[in-house]
């Protein structure tokens, strides 16, 4: 895929993924060296491994993943849609890591250090990629570096926002928190690019609904997903007019509206290669319970099932 998206040969490869090591080894050494083990234990070239986790970066986002955060009280939770090459399914991996007496749990791709997910410590995050005119190059901490330091180090939703807030990015996300604390509750989006950051609070009534543009001002550069994917704005407006009378968030997400990039989505082999997508799973986590639920595929045909977490 970066070969036939962006042109990327083995030695550019190589290049890039020593340069993305030495940023997250600068920031984070033992991620740095945990990934070297990975890649040393799967027996693939670190370099590549280090270009996969920066795919983002390298390939950018599109039209894909919607995301429901829902905010009552004390009381918060996020589901989310899952949309990815479906090629790409059986790399998918639920991956729990106990550490410094407590946990985090993510569901992620093999080799890649984390993705969605929540910790021991009553705090969850969810992803949703994002377009900015000044995106580009691997010149700042790759997303799912950031997603795996919030996992790992954030012990509250002040840390996690605070941690994104001063992270440099080269390419745009929004990283939505949600984080239960013994008597309240919060959720903001967090919506990073090259320019600086955006934030993306609920609605009055605690929904926050997030797709694949900006909700926030960009700081620096203009949002290019509304007009390369203009679905991305009816997705949204339909998650938000479903969850406005009352739709689960399992029934929203299995919603088939706008064709070609609904909220569920199956992969059309009529679509050129590089292009496909697929809802490959969908997720409902409520980090104050703890609880995560996963349906390993379009959640209009999968169920979602528990996943077995640490106690908090």
């Amino acid at each position: 895929m970066l070969a036939a998206a962006g042109g990327i040969g083995e030695p550019e490869l190589e290049r890039l993924g020593a340069h993305v090591r030495d940023r997250v080894a600068a920031g984070a050494p033992a991620l740095a060296e945990e990934l070297d083990g990975i890649a040393d234990g799967a027996g693939v070239a670190a370099t590549a491994l280090w270009a996969v986790n920066a795919r983002t970066e390298l390939l950018g986002g599109s039209g894909e993943c919607s995301l429901i955060g829902r905010l009552d009280g004390a009381s918060v939770r996020l589901a989310q849609n899952w949309d990815w090459h479906p090629d790409l399914a059986p790399s998918r991996v639920i991956w729990t890591i106990e550490h410094d007496g407590t946990w985090f749990t993510t569901v992620t791709e093999a080799g890649i250090l984390a993705k969605l997910g929540l910790n021991g410590r009553g705090l969850a995050c969810g992803l949703n990629f994002l377009t900015s005119s000044v995106d580009g190059g691997t010149g700042g901490m790759p997303v799912h570096v950031l997603l795996r330091r919030v996992l790992q180090d954030c012990g509250s939703l002040a840390d996690a926002l605070g941690l994104l807030l001063r992270a440099p990015v080269a390419a745009s996300s929004c990283i939505t928190l949600a984080g239960a604390e013994a008597e309240d509750a919060g959720l903001v989006g967090v919506e990073l690019s090259p320019g600086g950051p955006a934030l993306a609070w609920p609605d009055g009534d605690g929904v926050l609904v997030h797709t694949n543009h900006f909700l926030g001002e960009l700081p620096a550069g203009t949002d290019e997903q509304p007009a390369e994917h203009p679905a991305t704005l009816l997705r949204r407006a339909r998650l938000r007019e479903l969850v406005r009378r009352g739709a689960g968030d399992e029934r929203a997400l299995a919603c088939h509206f706008p064709r070609p990039e609904p909220v569920c989505r199956h992969a059309d082999q009529a679509v050129e290669w590089l292009e496909r997508r697929a809802t490959l799973l969908s997720l409902v986590v409520d980090p104050g319970a703890p609880s995560l639920r996963v349906a390993q595929g379009p959640p209009c045909v999968t169920p979602y099932e528990p996943v077995p977490l640490p106690r908090a």
